[in-house]
C-alpha cells in the first residue's frame, strides 16, 4: 500500500528527529567555567553558547562533524565528533589563552567580524591586559605598545598629546569609537588623555590607508577603540596612586560593573573614573612640564535582544575635565604670567540595531551616534592692566553626529569560492565654533561628509583571499568636493603557519581649520588667524604595504613574527603659509614620502613567560624644506624631515607569571633621535634641534588574594621610567617655547594600587 505524500514527509521528519543524540558538557578555562563560549558544528547552522556556569547542550543528527569551541581571548578548539547512535555524550573542554591573538575576532579589517588570522589586512590589537601590564590609566598611556605607533606630548602648558602612526602625525589617523568616526577635531587635542583605560576592551589598529572604509583622515590608518560590553556579571573597583618625579601626586579611582538578565537577552555594563593629577615642574622655574588634570568620566554599554536574530545596543559616556598649566597654578588664570586653562565637557552616545536572516546569509545594521564637546578656556596671562589680562578668555564648541547603515551578504559560491559582499552609507556632520573675543579670533566651520562604500571579499582558493573596495565621499569645504578612494588587499597562505599580505589604498583628508597650530600660536601671544585658500583641494595619499607573518601555536607554546614594509606618498599636503602680519593661509603644498618597516614578535615558550615586542625603522620627508619659523633667516637645513618623527622607535612587554595570582611585568619604550623646532624667546634665535634618544623601562608586580569564592583583592606596585630618561633641556621662564617638548611623557614615577572584584583571576 502506498502512503500519502504528507505521511511520508511526517515519518521522515519524525525518524530524522529520533536519530538525534544529545551532546552536553562544560567549557572551562583554567578550571573556571567560561560563559558565552560558542559551541557549534563547522559548516552547519547547529550551534549554541554556554551559560553562566559554562554548560552547553546540543542535539545533533547522526553523522561526522567538526565541533568548534571558541571564546574571546582563548584558542579555538576543533574536535572531531562522530554521532553513530542516539546515545547521549558528555564532552568537556578546557580553553587555553590565545596569547598571540591568532584566533581573535576583529572588526576593523573589513567592518565585519572575522578571525584575525583570516583577515586580508593585518590588525594589531592592544588588549585590556596590555593596559594593566603597563599600568596605563588613560588611553594615551597605553598606545605606545603597538608597532608603528608612538605617543608624543606637544605642549608644556596644556599637555596636548597625539598619536603618530608610521611617522604621520595625529591628523592622519582616523580614531574610531566602536567603529564609529565620532572623534572630532576638538577631541583630537585632549581626547586621548580623557578616555579611561578601564572602559576599553581592546584597541584595534590597522596600519595603511583606510579611507576606502572609514573616510577622511584615515591616511595613516585607523585606531578603533572597542569599549567593554556586558558578557558576564562582575564588579571591579580599582585605586592607583603615583608620585610623578617622586613628588607630584597622581590619584585615580575607577569602577566597572556588569549586569545580565537570566535569559541573557539584556545586559548593562558601566564604567567610571575619577583622576586628580598635580602639576609637575622639572627644572624648577615655576612653570609646568606636566599639567594639572582633574577628570571625571562615566559611561555605559547596554544591549537588548528583541528576537533570536536581532540586537539593539545603546551606549553613553560623559567626561568632565579641568586642566591647567603655566605658572602660579593657585592664582586666577589672568593673574599668572602664563596660563593655559581648559574646562571641558563631553557628552556622547549611540544607538545600533543589528539583525540577520534565518539562513545567516544576510546581515543588516543601522546606527546613529553623536557627541557634543565644549570647553571654556583661557590662553594668555597677566597683562599691563586688567583689560589686557582678561583678553585670554574664550570658548570652543564641537557638535558631531554620524548616521549610517550597512548590509553584508555571505555568498556560498562566487566565481567558485565563498565570498562576502558588504555595502553601506555613512553621513557625518561636524560643526566647530571657536571664539576668543579678546584677540578678535573666531572660527566657525561646518563639515558635512556623505560616504558610500562597497567591497567584495572573495576566497578565490583555499590559500588565496582577495578583497576589493571602493568608497565615494562627498564633502562641502574644498574645491573638489567628491573624493573616490579604492582599496585592494590580497592574502596568500603559503602554509597554515606562513601568510603573505599585500595591499594598496588611496586616502584623503578634508580641510579643517581648527588645528593645534592655531592654539599654540595664540597661546604664545602671536595673535593670528587661519583661513582656507580659495582653491584648496583635499589632501590625498597612495599607500602600499607588503607583509609576512609566521605563527606557531600549540597547547603550551605560542610564537608569532610579523614583518611589514610600508610606503605612503602624500599629494597636495596641507601647509600653513603667512600672507600678512596676522593671517596664515592653509594651502596645498608639494608632496611627501613616508616609508619603512614594522617588526612585531610574540614569544610564549610556556605558560609562565610571555614576551612581545615591536619596532619601526622609517624615513619621513617632504619634497622641500618646511618653513617652521616666522623668521625667514632661520636655517632650513634638515627641515625637509617630519618634525618629532624619529627614524627608529620600538616597545616591548615581558610578563612572568609563575602562578595565575602573581603577575610580573617589565615593559619598555625606545624613542630615537628626531628633529624638533625650537623657537626664540628664552633662546635668541629660532633653530632646529636634533634630540638624543631615550629608553624607558617600567616595572610592575601584582598579586591577587582569593578572599572568598567570589571576591578577590589585588595589590600592585611598581616604577615607570625607572632610569629617569626625561628631557633635560627645557626652556626657563615666561619667554620659553612651550612646544619645545619631546621624549618620554613623564620622569621616574612610583605607583601603588589595589583592586577589588569578583573576576580578577580570569
Amino acid at each position: 500500500m502506498k502512503l500519502p505524500a504528507h505521511l511520508v514527509l511526517f515519518f521522515s521528519i519524525f525518524c530524522a528527529s529520533a536519530q538525534q543524540a544529545e551532546v552536553t558538557g562544560v567549557v572551562t578555562a583554567e578550571g573556571i567555567p567560561t560563559a558565552f563560549a560558542s559551541v557549534y558544528l563547522e559548516k552547519t547552522d547547529i550551534g549554541t553558547t554556554t551559560n553562566e556556569q559554562g554548560v552547553y547542550e546540543l542535539k545533533i543528527p547522526e553523522g561526522h562533524y567538526e565541533l568548534i569551541i571558541q571564546a574571546v581571548g582563548y584558542k579555538k578548539i576543533k574536535y572531531h565528533l562522530e554521532i553513530l547512535s542516539q546515545e547521549p555524550k558528555e564532552l568537556n573542554f578546557n580553553l587555553e589563552e590565545d596569547i598571540t591573538g591568532l584566533d581573535q575576532v576583529v572588526v576593523s579589517a573589513s567592518r565585519t567580524g572575522q578571525l584575525r588570522q583570516t583577515a586580508p589586512v593585518i590588525v594589531s590589537v592592544t588588549s585590556s591586559k596590555d593596559f594593566q601590564a603597563t599600568q596605563s590609566i588613560s588611553l594615551s598611556e597605553g598606545l605606545n605598545f603597538q608597532p608603528g605607533l608612538r605617543m608624543e606630548t606637544n605642549c608644556q602648558n596644556c599637555g596636548f598629546s597625539q598619536v603618530r602612526m608610521n611617522g604621520l602625525d595625529g591628523a592622519y589617523s582616523q580614531i574610531l569609537i566602536n567603529s564609529r568616526p565620532i572623534f572630532s577635531a576638538l577631541n583630537g587635542v585632549y581626547g586621548l588623555d580623557q578616555i579611561p583605560a578601564n572602559s576599553i576592551e581592546r584597541v584595534e589598529v590597522v596600519r595603511g590607508g583606510g579611507s576606502a572604509l572609514y573616510g577622511s583622515n584615515a591616511i595613516a590608518g585607523t585606531i578603533n577603540i572597542i569599549t567593554k560590553e556586558p558578557t558576564e556579571n562582575l564588579f571591579e573597583i580599582a585605586s592607583n596612586f603615583a608620585a610623578i618625579g617622586g613628588k607630584a601626586g597622581d590619584q585615580a579611582v575607577s569602577l566597572n560593573g556588569t549586569l545580565l538578565s537570566n535569559d541573557y537577552k539584556t545586559g548593562l555594563s558601566i564604567f567610571g573614573m575619577f583622576r586628580d593629577r598635580n602639576p609637575f615642574d622639572q627644572n624648577g622655574d615655576g612653570f609646568t612640564e606636566i599639567t594639572k588634570v582633574e577628570n571625571k568620566t562615566f559611561g555605559f554599554n547596554s544591549f537588548f535582544k528583541p528576537g533570536e536574530r536581532s540586537k539593539l545596543s545603546l551606549d553613553f559616556h560623559t567626561i568632565h575635565e579641568f586642566r591647567r598649566g603655566g605658572n602660579e597654578i593657585q592664582l586666577l588664570p589672568y593673574e599668572a604670567d602664563i596660563t593655559e586653562q581648559i574646562e571641558s565637557d563631553v557628552v556622547g552616545g549611540g544607538l545600533t540595531y543589528e539583525t540577520y536572516s534565518a539562513s545567516k546569509d544576510w546581515q543588516y545594521s543601522v546606527y546613529g551616534t553623536a557627541q557634543l564637546s565644549k570647553n571654556n578656556n583661557f590662553y594668555g596671562g597677566k597683562g599691563e592692566n586688567l583689560e589686557e589680562s582678561l583678553k585670554g578668555f574664550g570658548n570652543t564648541k564641537d557638535e558631531t553626529f554620524v548616521l549610517g547603515g550597512q548590509t553584508s551578504y555571505n555568498q556560498a559560491n562566487f566565481l567558485g569560492g565563498p565570498a562576502t559582499f558588504t555595502t553601506g552609507t555613512e553621513f557625518k556632520h561636524s560643526e566647530m565654533a571657536d571664539s576668543k573675543p579678546g584677540y578678535n579670533a573666531y572660527i566657525d566651520q561646518t563639515l558635512n561628509i556623505l560616504g558610500v562604500y562597497a567591497q567584495q571579499e572573495w576566497q578565490a582558493t583555499e590559500d588565496l583571499k582577495v578583497l576589493g573596495g571602493l568608497r565615494a565621499d562627498f564633502h562641502n569645504i574644498a574645491e573638489e568636493n567628491v573624493v573616490i578612494n579604492p582599496r585592494l588587499n590580497i592574502l596568500y597562505s603559503l602554509t597554515e603557519n606562513l601568510q603573505f599580505r599585500t595591499s594598496y589604498a588611496k586616502g584623503f583628508r578634508a580641510p579643517q581649520v581648527f588645528t593645534e597650530d592655531i592654539h599654540a600660536r595664540i597661546a604664545a601671544g602671536e595673535i593670528s588667524l587661519v583661513r582656507l585658500s580659495e582653491d584648496l583641494r583635499s589632501e590625498t595619499s597612495h599607500s602600499f604595504l607588503v607583509s609576512a607573518e609566521w605563527s606557531q601555536s600549540t597547547l603550551d607554546q605560542d610564537y608569532r613574527f610579523t614583518f611589514e614594509s610600508f610606503y605612503t606618498r602624500l599629494e597636495n599636503p596641507f601647509v600653513l603659509e603667512r600672507t600678512s602680519e596676522t593671517i596664515f593661509e592653509k594651502r596645498n603644498g608639494q608632496g611627501a614620502d613616508v616609508y619603512g618597516i614594522n617588526l612585531d614578535a610574540v614569544l610564549a615558550p610556556n605558560q609562565d613567560w610571555i614576551f612581545q615586542a615591536g619596532g619601526t625603522i622609517q624615513k619621513a620627508a617632504y619634497d622641500r624644506p618646511v618653513q617652521y619659523s616666522d623668521d625667514t633667516e632661520a636655517s632650513l637645513e634638515n627641515a625637509e624631515n617630519f618634525f618629532k618623527s624619529p627614524n627608529f622607535y620600538g616597545n616591548f612587554i615581558l610578563t612572568y607569571a609563575p602562578i595565575k595570582a602573581w603577575q610580573n611585568n617589565i615593559s619598555g619604550v625606545y624613542t630615537g633621535s628626531m628633529y624638533v623646532p625650537h623657537l626664540a624667546g628664552y633662546i635668541a634665535n629660532d633653530r632646529l634641534e636634533k634630540t638624543r634618544d631615550f629608553m624607558e623601562f617600567n616595572l610592575k608586580t601584582a598579586y591577587t588574594f582569593q578572599l572568598t569564592k567570589s571576591f578577590q583583592l589585588e595589590l600592585n606596585a611598581g616604577v615607570q621610567n625607572l632610569l629617569n630618561e626625561y628631557q633635560q633641556d627645557f626652556d626657563f621662564g615666561v619667554e620659553r617655547d612651550a612646544n619645545y617638548i619631546y621624549g618620554p611623557s613623564r620622569p621616574r614615577t612610583y605607583f601603588i594600587g589595589l583592586k577589588l572584584g569578583n573576576k580578577l583571576l580570569q
